[in-house]
């Protein structure tokens, strides 16, 4: 009989496990977290691995990764922690129950920049230096006021009205605790996360509670947002208690010691530089499928009087657009793209020496709207549809209208910016659909699936499968009506994981023989998206055969 630790990541719960901790380790991951330096017990880093393998059979390593990219890059940075780290992947290919392979660590080393990507966290040259970057945990030096590990390292903060609380560390019993206990190293400037914890090194780069000096001003890199300010039990007449949002800031100090840098807290994940770009045009990629930018990134360096040179080159010729030296503190990111001949086409490769080199591909300003959006099944394909491409002074675009039959999903579309010529392919939103196979079942998943209603057969009701509806703008998956003879015989609602168990409607099926599925989106439209055609299984044990 399997033990409970490892029921907990058998086929059947392993995705809902990865659900209740994809979310968490999301938000402290994007705050600047270590993954190996996340809280995770080593069964419950077992029952992630173990969870992740088994979904891959059915998703492969890149659609787990655009599922759960947190616990892709926490189950593959705690197996590589734990091993050689010149030769990682065995071990995490053990801790997943997979075959170790040449390819399997491709993909998956693939798998984890993609995860990386999907979380906004910034890339490494390979996937072999990302996964040892998350996987080993150097001490950032957080610029703090002495080491307050030794007297306070049981604090707590209860903000709304009980303070910061000392927790005895034999009867776990918590009291109020006076300024001077905590202050006894000459710390001024108290920060604690969230939850109330402590913070000792750097920062979250999230919301932060910071308890100082009434009378001192909180200083910053750039402007900080004051979410909440609290009150203190009268203990700490004199002190203020308020709540910062980081997000964005490299560090924070006090007043005039701000100008010392082993007197800043540094905030995670600015202890090296990152390239900060907005979301992609939807719709619009290159030819190739890469994503397309409509504003320019933001290279962000981390404090202090370190040298840095950040250029931006052109892929194709190698062509200097901006090369700008300059030190963590004097640094504006948008030094860098004041002397550009605007807008910005084409595809860039932005560096920093030492340490960045990322492409991407900007079309600035453009922008697309489409009709019908989202595009839903038609009789042939989708519904016809026409697409507005806009572009800004000083770039071309062309067609700038393009109209797209039913079926046609995609049209190319050239952008012209002085020299630079830029080949964008325009997708409007379309209803799509695919099966995903049942988790343990050995096949393969479909394509995605948009060429007029998906034609199923009682058969492949048999088999089974996981149907994925993918419709652009739903705020919550659709239940769908089984329709026979023009009127509902069954409803059948999501999974938790937002699938749809095909199995569920075979009975239904065989009862009514030819049927439709179909949704209502949320103007009230009525879409018939696949249909179910042919005569009962015949491999169905269970089929009573009339004399």
């Amino acid at each position: 009989m399997p033990s409970e630790g490892r029921a907990i990541s058998g086929t059947i719960a392993g995705d809902r496990l990865l659900d209740l901790l994809e979310s968490g380790w999301r938000r402290e991951l994007r705050a600047g977290a270590v993954a190996g330096r996340l809280e995770a017990e080593p069964g419950l880093a077992q029952a992630v691995a173990t969870a992740l393998g088994a979904q891959s059979r059915a998703l492969r390593a890149g659609g787990v990764a655009r599922r759960w990219p947190a616990c892709v890059v926490v189950g593959i940075a705690r197996a590589a922690a734990g091993s050689d780290p010149t030769a990682f992947w065995p071990a995490w290919h053990r801790a997943a129950g997979l075959r170790s392979s040449a390819r399997s660590a491709r993909e998956w080393g693939d798998a984890f920049l993609a995860a990386l990507g999907a979380l906004g966290l910034p890339a490494e040259p390979t996937a072999e230096v990302a996964v040892l970057a998350h996987a080993t945990t150097p001490e950032d030096h957080a610029g703090s006021e002495g080491d307050r590990s030794d007297g306070v390292g049981q604090a707590r903060l209860d903000p709304f009205g009980g303070g910061v609380l000392l927790t005895d560390g034999v009867s776990g019993q918590a009291r109020a605790a006076l300024p001077e206990e905590i202050t006894a190293e000459g710390a001024t400037l108290l920060a604690f996360d969230e939850d109330g914890a402590l913070v000792d090194g750097a920062l979250p780069a999230d919301a932060v509670w910071v308890l100082c000096p009434a009378g001192a001003e909180l200083r910053s890199d750039m402007p900080v947002r004051t979410l909440v300010t609290s009150t203190l039990p009268l203990a700490w007449r004199g002190w203020r208690l308020i709540q910062v949002d980081l997000r964005g800031a490299c560090w924070i100090a006090l007043g005039d010691n701000a100008d010392a840098e082993d007197s800043r807290r540094l905030v995670r994940g600015r202890t090296r530089p990152v390239l900060r770009t907005g979301p992609p045009i939807p719709g619009v990629t290159t030819a190739a499928g890469r994503p397309v930018l409509t504003s320019p990134p933001e290279v962000l360096l981390p404090p202090g009087q370190a040298t840095f040179r950040v250029e931006a080159r052109r892929t194709d010729s190698g062509a200097a657009l901006a090369s700008v030296t300059t030190t963590g503190d004097t640094w504006r990111p948008d030094v860098l793209w004041r002397g550009v001949r605007r807008p910005l086409l084409g595809e860039l490769v932005i560096s920093v020496i030492p340490g960045l080199r990322r492409t991407v591909v900007l079309a600035e300003g453009l922008g697309v709207t489409s009709y019908p959006a989202p595009r839903l099944t038609s009789a042939r394909g989708l519904q016809p549809a026409e697409a507005v491409i806009s572009a800004p002074p000083g770039m071309t675009v062309s067609p700038a209208a393009a109209a797209y039959q039913e079926e046609t999903v995609t049209r190319e579309v050239t952008c012209v910016a002085g020299a630079v010529v830029q080949r964008l392919a325009v997708t409007p939103p379309h209803l799509r659909l695919r099966i995903d196979p049942e988790p343990g079942s050995g096949a393969e998943g479909t394509g995605w699936h948009h060429t007029g209603p998906l034609r199923l057969t009682h058969d492949d009701l048999w088999r089974g499968g996981l149907l994925r509806i993918d419709l652009p703008g739903a705020a919550t998956p659709p239940a769908i009506t089984v329709m026979a003879g023009g009127e509902p015989v069954q409803v059948l609602g999501a999974l938790r994981d937002g699938r749809y168990p095909l199995r569920r409607i075979l009975d239904t099926a065989a009862v009514h023989g030819d049927t439709e599925l179909t949704i209502t989106v949320d103007d009230g439209t009525v879409v018939t998206f696949a249909t179910v055609t042919g005569a009962g299984p015949a491999n169905d044990p269970w089929t009573v055969t009339r004399a």
